[in-house]
């Protein structure tokens, strides 16, 4: 009779702590896998701070929700066909960070993975199991013949007239 009941105390324990294991929050099972959304291709979606940065949208505004396991795949198109050379995710547990005073770090680590950089496009991943937010600002090497300024120079107007006299 008493090892019955010690087989019924310990079948008991044993389904208590499986229980308890199944409702336990974090990455078990099926409850923290992602999706993987599509930015930038839409108007409004992103901007270009200067001829070779793009930016997801204002600093001071609200960052692209990046819950768990999300992947940001971002269109670039503004960059033209260039492949972007310096990605810089910006990560942060609150919305408009900037404008509430609140804080925010350089995403690293899994927090925000890079990756399927190519020309026009980046993706970036939040493998953990934590919520955030995100701000991407993406530069890309200048355009061939472009001043530091990135404008492209215009061509010289004496240039052409004396290259039009000169014949071929």
């Amino acid at each position: 009779m008493a090892s019955q009941r010690r087989v019924g105390a310990l079948v008991a324990l044993w389904a208590t702590v499986m229980l308890g294991v199944g409702l336990a929050s974090g990455c078990y099972g099926r409850n923290c896998e992602g999706e993987v959304l599509a930015f930038g291709s839409k108007p409004g979606e992103g901007r270009l701070i200067n001829a070779d940065t793009w930016a997801s949208g204002p600093m001071d505004g609200r960052w692209l929700p990046f819950p768990r396991q999300r992947v940001w795949v971002f269109d670039l198109k503004d960059l033209g066909d260039r492949i972007p050379q310096f990605p810089m995710p910006f990560v942060s547990a609150q919305e408009d960070p900037v404008l509430l005073d609140g804080n925010f770090t350089v995403g690293a680590g899994n927090i925000a993975e890079i990756s399927a950089v190519g020309p026009g496009r980046i993706a970036v991943r939040n493998g953990t199991c934590a919520d955030y937010y995100l701000y991407l600002v993406v530069t890309a090497s200048p355009l061939p013949g472009a001043t530091s300024s990135g404008a492209v120079p215009e061509a010289d107007a004496s240039t052409d007239a004396a290259s039009a006299d000169a014949g071929p």
